[in-house]
C-alpha cells in the first residue's frame, strides 16, 4: 500500500477553480464567485482517482496571510481566518506563506482601493518545496500528490524522482499539465462534477 501525502497550493487551485467556474456560470457576470469548496473533503476525492493501493496519511494546504495592511479588509481577515482554522483538522496541517500590498502610485495604499496596491504572494513556493524534500527524505510518503498548476516546482519533481518518491501532479480544467509529463509519474485534471461534489453544504 503506498503512503500517500497531498500538498495543496491554495492560491494556484482556487485561481483556477473560480476560472472553471466563472466559464460554466459566470459569463459576463464580473461579481459571480464559485461556491465554496471543502477542503477537507477534496483531498480524499482527489485520491480516489490514484491507479495504486492508496493510504492518504496527511495533507499540507499552504496559504497566504494577508500583512498588517491587508488584513484590515474584513473579507480577508475571515477567509485567513477560516483557513488557518482547518488546521485542527485530524492529519491535515496549514502552513502560511503572505500576502503582501504593493504601492501603485504615489498615493498611499488605501484600504478597499485596488487602484492604489496590488498584492504579491510570498512564501508559498519555498514553504511547499521544504515540505516536499523534507517528508520525501523522512520517508513519510511514497507518494506526493500536489494539487497545483504551477511550473516552479518542477525542480522539486526531479529531486523527488531521484530519491525515488512517486509524484503526481494535479491541476483544474482546463488547466493544461503537459509541460509536467517528463517531471512526474501522473498528471490529472479535476473536472466540475468533483468539485461540486466538494463544494460545502452549508
Amino acid at each position: 500500500m503506498q503512503k500517500v501525502m497531498m500538498f495543496i497550493d491554495y492560491e494556484n487551485f482556487e485561481i483556477a477553480r473560480q476560472n472553471l467556474y466563472k466559464d460554466q456560470f459566470g459569463k459576463g457576470d464580473s461579481s459571480y464567485h464559485a461556491p465554496r469548496i471543502n477542503l477537507v473533503k477534496l483531498p480524499h476525492k482527489v485520491a480516489t482517482k490514484l491507479s495504486v493501493d492508496y493510504k492518504l496519511i496527511k495533507t499540507f494546504l499552504f496559504v497566504p496571510e494577508p500583512d498588517d495592511f491587508l488584513i484590515k479588509e474584513s473579507w480577508r481577515k475571515k477567509k485567513y481566518d477560516f483557513l488557518k482554522g482547518l488546521g485542527n483538522t485530524d492529519f491535515f496541517t496549514v502552513i502560511s506563506g503572505r500576502h503582501v500590498a504593493r504601492q501603485l502610485t504615489e498615493t498611499p495604499p488605501q484600504p478597499y482601493d485596488k487602484t492604489t496596491y496590488f498584492v504579491d504572494e510570498k512564501g508559498t513556493d519555498i514553504n511547499m518545496a521544504v515540505q516536499l524534500i523534507t517528508k520525501a527524505y523522512h520517508n513519510a510518503y511514497d507518494t506526493a500528490v500536489i494539487l497545483s498548476g504551477d511550473t516552479d516546482y518542477l525542480p522539486i519533481y526531479d529531486i523527488l524522482n531521484t530519491i525515488g518518491k512517486t509524484v503526481v501532479v494535479v491541476g483544474v480544467k482546463p488547466q493544461n499539465l503537459s509541460k509536467f509529463k517528463s517531471h512526474s509519474d501522473k498528471q490529472l485534471i479535476l473536472d466540475l462534477p468533483l468539485l461540486q461534489d466538494c463544494e460545502k453544504t452549508t
